[in-house]
């Protein structure tokens, strides 16, 4: 086992050696051997049209950076150097550690993390070559604490324990392996494999250092889809045309046939194939993976058996960037120019306007910002009419929750909730409460009931929960009684009203428009509201209806509370009260001549307790339990993905995934994507079959299945001993968490 506090020190000893000897002086020094500053300057030069838009100091550093690796690359300077006078001033641990890096080369890399085993420690693997490595890396910690990228480009040299960076490192958000061979094959054509990509970078390190260009781009989606180019070339001597037309809308210009596979042919999957009679092959195109897949198994659905996997697959963001970066335009679909009409020159000049409307509005839109129109109609000339019309398109086809009837009503609901709000905001509840100081309210003249959460004695996140009924309630309280073991993504699945105070950049549209209709105005970090509905597995809604009435009634109650509670330690459990007992304010009287009274109630388990009625094949439990036991033992669990979808015309939700893991491998042998529809409950009580038959595709029957959730556990057992499995419960799934963490790390990956 790596002893990680030694090698942390023998790293911090070598990057002050290396301050030293390289920054101040090998590099400058070496720049001056052989003319190298100057070659390498007229090197950098043509890359000035990207360098322009660099910062000063981010230019010289990477010139730092190309010059080390010119010192300590394979074959480089450094054997040269160690023979000249200058080099005599190092002796000792300084000369120790020259030596020990000429005898290790160092080299670029291209990479993604496995693994933080330690502080500042990280267990790579290069793309290309495979090999892993530790690296230790404070760059790599702090750039990975704000958002992990999804690929590193870093100058690594060997210290005897592990490898450190060197200079400026390449964090890419949006650029994936496929992205560097797309790359390096654009910049060298006669590049063939990946050892070849690898060599590439070390003869001719600065274009691949330009990438730092295209760093920060982030991935593109159109709702649940990630928007890429992806192609697949296939031999194919003829093709039934004609049949095609069944499914596709064909056309044809000098030899080549177009096929746009119908429905998907449109934004955002742009599914079309080519087939070239002169040269018997057949290219499939499209802008989404589920558009690809679709493309294909339409093609395959007429007798032939193509790959649905496409061999180029291609960031957006690396389009643009490599195209920036090689000054030449990049024409993956020769085809597309034969199909290809020119507009009327007037019209084009209106789509360019309306473009540039969209580029400026866009931002905002995506953010859940409410988008200057004016400013953007002046930029650009667009008319106001048309702007408004567009903003409108393009909100409604997000699928965002029209805003609530702005009657004069409702807007007076708003503006009293705000202002409730507000005051409440100002009392600073959690200075004196802690979120399981629980409460309830009662609805005058209904059977519901909320208990309220008061969050933000941790100083971090301030914000009230009302949960509602007996039900609510007590899952919140198992969810605290586990919250060490359980995900925070699990709040998700709890019903409840969200009042949260925070910054107006985390308000979506719809809430700000609520705000501006109320007329209540918030000035600062931290003081703007937003006001949630949780319907458990679904996205967060801006509350509309009865619990936006019930909202009022809460923030009244609880303003009455806290009051209370800060001029008398003991009102939330009176003399007598055990802490079991829950205060809870209950209405008396007609409405407009209501009194609030204190009940204070023992919370009854029975009251909360959630019942399933399991749905289950006894008959596929018969089939599994007379497969073979094998001595493998499986993990189970259900996890909430956090990735929402939302579909045009329907409430957004989160999926959720059945995950088997082999407990020794860390492999997944089964998953099952399940969603909360129509409601969670009903997804629950579908588990048990669901877990069954995806043991019964394993072709075996596990030694035993261990699973860590109570609620889990609870749904399946009964199914499980039925098949003749044995279900065991344990306190941690460490392989599981490994998986399921790799899984909800890749989601931008998914279609």
């Amino acid at each position: 086992m790596n002893n990680y506090s030694e090698i942390r020190r023998a790293c911090e000893k070598n990057g002050r050696i290396s301050e030293r000897v390289v920054d101040e002086f090998l590099i400058s020094y070496a720049a001056r051997y052989h003319n190298l500053e100057k070659k390498m300057n007229q090197q950098f030069a043509r890359y000035r049209h990207v360098t322009s838009r660099f910062e000063t100091g981010t230019v010289n550093m990477l010139k730092s950076q190309f010059i080390a690796h010119r010192i300590f690359r394979e074959e480089g300077l450094i054997g040269k150097l160690m023979k000249l006078p200058a080099m005599e001033r190092f002796r000792g641990e300084e000369r120790d550690y020259l030596l020990q890096q000429a005898e290790v080369p160092w080299r670029f890399s291209f990479s993604v993390i496995l693994e933080a085993p330690s502080e500042d420690f990280f267990r790579m693997k290069d793309i290309f070559s495979g090999e892993e490595y530790l690296l230790f890396s404070p760059g790599t910690s702090q750039m990975n604490s704000q958002g992990p990228p999804l690929l590193w480009f870093n100058l690594i040299g060997f210290n005897g324990s592990c490898w450190q960076s060197y200079g400026p490192i390449g964090a890419y958000y949006s650029f994936q392996p496929g992205d560097i061979w797309f790359f390096a094959t654009e910049l060298n054509p006669e590049i063939e494999d990946e050892a070849e990509v690898s060599s590439d970078i070390e003869n001719n390190p600065l274009p691949y250092m330009m990438l730092h260009s295209g760093a920060a781009y982030p991935l593109t989606f159109h709702k649940k889809d990630q928007v890429v180019y992806l192609m697949a070339e296939h031999d194919l001597e003829m093709l039934n045309t004609a049949e095609l037309k069944k499914s596709f809308t064909t056309a044809f210009d000098s030899g080549v046939y177009r096929f746009t596979l119908n429905k998907w042919g449109e934004h955002p999957h742009f599914a079309q194939a080519y087939f070239d009679e002169n040269l018997k092959l057949i290219l499939f195109i499209a802008m989404t993976d589920r558009g690809f897949r679709e493309l294909v198994k339409a093609f395959n659905a007429f007798g032939h058996d193509f790959p649905d996997t496409p061999y180029l697959r291609i960031n957006l963001p690396m389009l643009t960037t490599a195209q920036d970066i090689l000054k030449k335009k990049v024409v993956l679909n020769e085809y597309e120019e034969l199909f290809h009409v020119e507009p009327d020159e007037e019209k084009q000049e209106i789509v360019d306007k309306m473009n540039a409307f969209m580029a400026l509005v866009l931002p905002d839109i995506n953010a859940g910002r409410v988008p200057d129109i004016e400013a953007a109609v002046e930029k650009t000339g667009v008319h106001m009419e048309t702007a408004r019309d567009m903003v409108d398109m393009v909100m409604e086809k997000r699928g965002d929750v029209p805003v609530p009837d702005t009657g004069k009503e409702e807007v007076s609901l708003y503006r009293e909730i705000y202002l409730l709000a507000d005051e409440i905001r100002e009392m600073e509840p959690w200075k004196e409460m802690y979120e399981t100081d629980l409460f309830g309210v009662k609805i005058p003249g209904t059977d519901r009931i909320y208990f309220i959460s008061v969050m933000g004695a941790e100083g971090e996140y301030f914000a009230l929960a009302a949960y509602k009924g007996y039900q609510g309630v007590g899952q919140f309280m198992k969810f605290q009684e586990n919250a060490d073991e359980m995900p925070p993504e699990t709040i998700l699945t709890l019903p409840h009203l969200m009042l949260s105070f925070t910054d107006r950049e985390a308000l979506d549209r719809e809430q700000l428009e609520a705000i501006k209709k109320s007329g209540v105005r918030f000035r600062g970090r931290g003081k703007w509201q937003m006001l949630e509905d949780i319907d458990p597995g679904f996205i967060p809604r801006f509350p509309g209806g009865e619990a936006l009435s019930d909202l009022l009634v809460l923030l009244e109650q609880v303003a009455v509370v806290v009051a209370r509670a800060k001029g008398d330690t003991g009102y939330l459990y009176r003399e007598g009260k055990s802490q079991d007992a829950i205060l809870v304010r209950t209405p008396a009287g007609s409405p407009g001549r209501l009194k609030w009274n204190d009940r204070y109630e023992t919370f009854d388990p029975e009251k909360g307790m959630i019942r399933y009625k399991m749905t289950y094949s006894r008959e596929t439990c018969s089939e599994i339990s007379r497969l073979s036991e094998t001595p493998v033992v499986l993990q189970a669990d259900l996890i909430l993905l956090p990735a929402p979808v939302k579909e045009q015309g329907k409430k957004g939700y989160f999926p959720f995934v059945l995950l088997l893991v082999d407990k020794e491998t860390g492999l997944i042998p089964g998953m099952d994507m399940l969603t909360p529809q129509p409601d969670l409950h009903s997804m629950y009580e579908s588990v048990p079959q669901r877990l069954l038959e995806e043991i019964g595709k394993l072709g075996y029957r596990p030694e035993k299945i261990e699973i860590r959730s109570n609620l889990l556990f609870g749904l399946v057992q009964g199914a499980l001993k039925e098949a003749w499995c044995t279900p065991v419960q344990v306190k941690h799934m460490p392989q599981m968490d490994e998986a399921a963490g790799s899984l909800i790390s890749h989601l931008g990956e998914q279609p």
